[in-house]
């Protein structure tokens, strides 16, 4: 069982505006409405490939249990807190015509102590039928920044593969508990390292001091350039195909379903990026959020190049 840790859900809204700017008064024609927050897009792309999945939060008011439906419809076993307020909303407006993208978050609910130590009580059950954990996302208002520490820390006691996608501080602090890998994009990759990532070989430099301190595997997303991943002894570049780009947001997520799976189905390295890659060059398809096709995505591996250092 794949496990995704969904600690701040929220509704994703899209709305496609040309010639968008702030101040100005623009009547939407075209308005995309799906469930999202990383962990959503995560285990949704799970579910698009045939994998079974778990998904962990915590929920708030009509939005929150919106949300739940609509994991439980993709077919995803769900448990989720129930805390006071609502989960939150973030929009995203599309100019397609400058190719900008404006995005809107609410914070969302905030979180108890007492919600916290309920959701500890679920996620070391699950712990029990997991054998990949993904934490992705950003954390909610009253939950400290070490808790993908904590989190991963109790995962490996049970010798659990853990993906780690967040940023910031948080990334910082998930770091330390050693996951399996961790999937940063270029900005976060440079703020890890504190300097500025102009040549493959910074990047590759960048990714090897992290996984030097203990990560497994390095992946950095590269946006349309593809990847770079360094493990112990390996380091890789990854080159996708040219596509027309119809929404960029949610490649990351797919990209770490795509692994998630690889490392559930025992997949070697090589296989698991152009797995991974597929997943993310897929979803840029779509105007929708963390969607891929089974069939695209496989058809996509073979455009995958693979080329190591």
């Amino acid at each position: 069982m794949i496990t995704t840790v969904v600690l701040n859900p929220a509704v994703d809204k899209i709305y496609f505006a040309d010639n968008f700017q702030a101040g100005g008064l623009f009547r939407i024609k075209e308005t995309i409405r799906s469930a999202g927050g990383k962990g959503i897009n995560v285990s949704r792309v799970i579910r698009a490939l045939g994998e079974e999945v778990l998904s962990l939060g915590f929920k708030g008011g009509h939005t929150g249990e919106w949300l739940v439906e609509q994991l439980k419809k993709l077919g995803a076993v769900t448990e989720f807190i129930e805390v006071e307020g609502e989960s939150r909303t973030n929009n995203n407006i599309i100019d397609r015509l400058n190719g900008t993208e404006t995005e809107v978050l609410e914070i969302g609910p905030l979180i108890t102590e007492r919600n916290i130590e309920d959701f500890i009580s679920i996620y070391k059950r699950a712990l029990e039928k997991t054998k990949i954990l993904v934490c992705s996302g950003g954390l909610p208002a009253g939950v400290g920044d070490d808790m993908y520490k904590t989190l991963i820390m109790e995962a490996k006691k049970q010798g659990i593969k853990v993906i780690l996608d967040a940023s910031g501080e948080v990334l910082k602090l998930g770091i330390e508990a050693k996951p399996y890998l961790i999937k940063p994009n270029l900005r976060e990759l440079a703020s890890l390292a504190n300097r500025e990532l102009k040549e493959t070989s910074d990047i590759v430099e960048a990714c090897r001091c992290i996984q030097r301190d203990g990560v497994e595997l390095v992946l950095a997303s590269l946006g349309e350039k593809g990847a770079g991943v360094v493990s112990r002894d390996r380091v890789f570049r990854v080159y996708v195909p040219y596509i027309e780009v119809a929404n960029t947001i949610g490649c990351g997520d797919s990209m770490v379903a795509g692994f998630a799976i690889a490392l559930s189905r025992g997949l070697e390295l090589e296989e698991a990026l152009r797995l991974s890659s597929a997943c993310g060059v897929n979803n840029a398809q779509y105007k929708e959020i963390g969607i891929v096709k089974r069939d695209e995505v496989y058809k996509l591996i073979n455009d995958i190049r693979i080329e190591k250092i």
